[in-house]
């Protein structure tokens, strides 16, 4: 591969990633128009399709709820058990919600983690300031169950 190749193939990774960050492009046609509006002409499917396999995008819904592709440190779900501890300070609830405290910064992950197993964990969804995350359990009737669970699955 020539030194002129290596630049480009470069230069369209950067603006590939670029565009994924945009959460906005739902199929790979879209992109290829895209990356056609930017110099990069000829983008076939497959090439589409190898870019996004090789980054590990993945379809998701982003805050508009379409579909679109996203790349997978943009899920950000922790996944080290040790790091999952040091995070997380108590999980109770009063009957009604489900409260984790963690520490200065550490919700957001751990309910973007939590979100991630949702209603089939009993969570109908969370949500997170910056070191309290709210969950809202599938049913109350088992809100202790549901706890039990999530502090198993986070080691408290």
């Amino acid at each position: 591969m020539t030194s002129e190749r290596k630049k480009n193939e470069a230069e369209l990774v950067l603006a590939f990633k670029a565009l994924l960050h945009e959460q906005c492009y739902g199929s790979q046609s879209q992109l290829a128009d895209a990356l056609a509006e930017q110099g990069f002409k000829n983008m076939s499917q497959a090439k589409i399709s190898r870019l996004l396999s090789k980054l590990g995008a993945v379809k998701m819904r982003n805050a508009s709820n379409q579909v679109v592709y996203i790349l997978p440190d943009e899920l950000a779900i922790p996944k080290s058990r040790q790091a999952i501890q040091s995070v997380v300070v108590s999980v109770k609830h009063n009957n009604m919600q489900i409260i984790v405290k963690t520490g200065i910064g550490g919700a957001p992950l751990i309910s973007r983690m939590l979100d991630s197993m949702g209603e089939s964990a009993g969570i109908l969804g969370t949500l997170a300031g910056d070191d309290t995350i709210f969950i809202a359990p599938v049913d109350v009737n088992k809100i202790d169950q549901i706890t039990d669970d999530i502090k198993r699955l986070l080691d408290v």
